[in-house]
């Protein structure tokens, strides 16, 4: 019988880290709808405007990059809830959570495309909620890992810094693609920490 139970409790471990797939399915998901965006739009100058123009009125299939993001903070939030249950303790799944917000955030800036009132708010809420889960969580690693927690916060203060250093030298595509690029490896990161461990907390 205890066998049994353990055979049990070792399957919805390795069903919960298939989750953190969706991380991996995520980035290629990003980059893929925007470079299929930025093809459509040949026009688009990314060293001097915003990832935004391809989603506007103005640019040719907007729909493209629009569904793209949402379908993107789809795969977001999958990946963010086996985060959150895989995570060990209570500050890895507050971190967890606030990347779920992060998600939700970003299909809000495919909805509310460029052009649109509430966009230029929900593009900037993304980012910041997503520092905050990083952050979050990297706390929460140095209280299983400090190795893995050092790296996870070495990304995020690396990553906020360099932003602030050379927002006033770069379009806000390369700013946005940065920025991307930053929560993309910690995505990598995360996925392979969570999964190397055994089971949930108790």
């Amino acid at each position: 019988m205890g066998r049994h139970k353990n055979n049990v409790g070792t399957a919805n471990c390795r069903d919960r880290k298939i989750l953190l797939l969706f991380g991996i399915f995520a980035i290629i998901s990003a980059f893929a709808w925007i470079s299929g965006a930025m093809a459509i739009n040949p026009g688009f100058n990314f060293f001097k405007g915003a990832l935004s123009q391809l989603g506007s009125n103005g640019a040719d299939s907007p729909w493209v990059y629009n569904t793209g993001l949402v379908f993107t903070a789809i795969l977001l939030f999958i990946f963010a809830i086996g985060l959150l249950a895989c995570s060990k303790n209570k500050i890895e799944e507050a971190g967890s959570s606030f990347l779920m917000v992060a998600a939700i955030f970003l299909a809000l800036v495919g909805i509310f495309h460029g052009g649109t009132y509430p966009h230029d708010f929900v593009s900037v809420y993304f980012f910041i909620q997503s520092g905050l889960a990083i952050i979050t969580i990297g706390i929460g690693l140095l209280l299983e890992n400090k190795k893995q927690g050092i790296i996870i916060l070495f990304l995020a203060i690396t990553a906020i810094t360099t932003a602030e250093i050379i927002k006033n030298f770069v379009s806000t595509a390369v700013l946005e693609t940065f920025g991307t690029a930053a929560i993309s490896l910690f995505a990598v990161l995360t996925a392979l920490f969570f999964n190397g461990r055994k089971n949930k907390r108790k």
